[in-house]
């Protein structure tokens, strides 16, 4: 068992279950830096997406400090629902080590001052009207909402299509979140496309996380990498990896 989580009570069944499952998360991770011959570690972001604010809970007591969530009306009410338990338990402790809720999924516009709310960032920018709606509501906020560029791997784009913006449409996106009030340009975030090598979408990913620095190079996170592939992601540079079912096991419903 990772020391990380050795000394964590397992006298919970599922604390259990987390503590192993984590363990073999950073296991796969440290031997993946290894293979890779990095310095720098990359950070981990349980999925939490159609878990239970219990689990959440737990995992902040393992030590996890990174969530990430995929449709807003799940999130805001679980993030609601985790703050208060946690501050009802010892609120200045809380609140001087808070979870960090990133959003991952698909955003609608009108969800944007909703999301703000509560993320520490939003993974999936992808579009002008998006960026548009996020600008409206970032000034509000204590401290600027980190923003990643979801970018499209695929080696076709279709045009319109959903779920990243083509590589051409970077700069401008880059450029109007580094230029708006509120919001913070964090960096670049992918999936790797189905039926396509891992290996060789993230290879496109460096290159194009590459570009971005040398306009931007306050933009050093790589959002990259799930369950399925990890170890591709910390071979070609991600800094954050997005990992869910190995962590959590299989989702107990979909909505």
């Amino acid at each position: 068992m990772n020391s990380r989580y050795a000394e964590q009570s397992t006298a919970d069944p599922r604390t259990a279950e987390l503590t192993e499952s984590l363990s073999a998360v950073e296991r796969r991770i440290t031997r993946a830096v290894e293979a890779a011959g990095r310095e720098q570690r990359p950070e981990l972001i349980v999925v939490t997406k159609y878990f239970p604010a219990e689990d959440v809970i737990r995992l902040y007591d393992l030590g996890v400090r990174d969530v990430g969530e995929n449709k807003d009306q799940e999130a805001s009410a679980k993030a609601r629902e985790v703050a208060q338990a946690l501050r009802a338990r010892d609120a200045q402790a809380y609140d001087a080590d808070p979870l960090r809720w990133h959003f991952i999924g698909q955003l609608q516009s009108n969800k944007a001052k909703s999301v703000a709310g509560y993320a520490h960032a939003v993974h999936s920018v992808d579009r002008g009207s998006l960026l548009k709606g996020l600008k409206k509501v970032a000034a509000e906020r204590a401290e600027p909402l980190g923003c990643l560029i979801q970018v499209d791997l695929r080696e076709q784009v279709e045009e319109g299509a959903r779920g990243g913006a083509a590589p051409e449409e970077v700069p401008a996106l880059a450029a109007g979140i580094s230029e708006a009030q509120g919001l913070r340009l964090a960096g670049l975030m992918a999936v790797a496309p189905l039926g396509e090598p891992a290996e060789e979408a993230f290879a496109r990913l460096s290159r194009l996380h590459a570009e971005l620095l040398a306009e931007h190079p306050q933009a050093g996170m790589v959002s990259a990498g799930m369950s399925g592939d990890l170890e591709q992601a910390v071979a070609h540079g991600a800094t954050h990896l997005r990992i869910g079912r190995d962590v959590l096991g299989e989702r107990p419903y979909a909505r």
